[in-house]
């Protein structure tokens, strides 16, 4: 195993719970059907993270805007919430990646397949600081409208 290889591995994290949901889905798949999988896997995948990239971003616009939060906001924010919780409650891996990965993905997570290296570390950090920021300022908003 090379040095680099070795410090991957050292530093990969393993889901807390997201495996032993992933592996008996993936034993139901038959083996000539696994590539077709996959692919199924990574789209979706990729669907789901877009979407809360999106989410991420139009929560934080209207937060940045200052008008108070309406029910797009709250459908926005409600999902960067719950994929929040769920990501954090799995030691920071995405619940799909697993599976994915038992379905032959060197690596199952999505940007890792998009961005450079440097750029996928950083996304928890610089998603959740925004998302953080989007519920400080939809908050703020929300307890000036209710003092006018």
């Amino acid at each position: 195993m090379s040095a680099v290889a070795g410090r991957a591995a050292a530093t990969a994290r393993l889901p807390a719970w997201s495996a032993h949901l992933t592996r008996p889905v993936a034993r139901w798949i038959p083996a000539t059907r696994r590539s077709g999988a996959l692919v199924a896997i990574k789209g979706i995948h990729t669907a789901i993270f877009f979407s809360l990239f999106a989410a991420v971003v139009l929560t934080l616009w209207d937060g940045v805007r200052g008008r108070p939060p309406g029910r797009r906001t709250a459908i926005a924010g409600g999902a960067v919430l719950a994929e929040s919780a769920l990501y954090a409650s799995n030691n920071q891996v995405c619940p799909l990646t697993p599976l994915a990965e038992e379905f032959g993905a060197a690596r199952g997570s999505v940007v890792d397949m998009f961005l450079p290296a440097a750029v996928a570390k950083r996304i928890p950090l610089v998603a959740g600081s925004a998302a953080v920021l989007a519920l400080v300022l939809n908050l703020r908003t929300l307890a000036c409208a209710g003092h006018r």
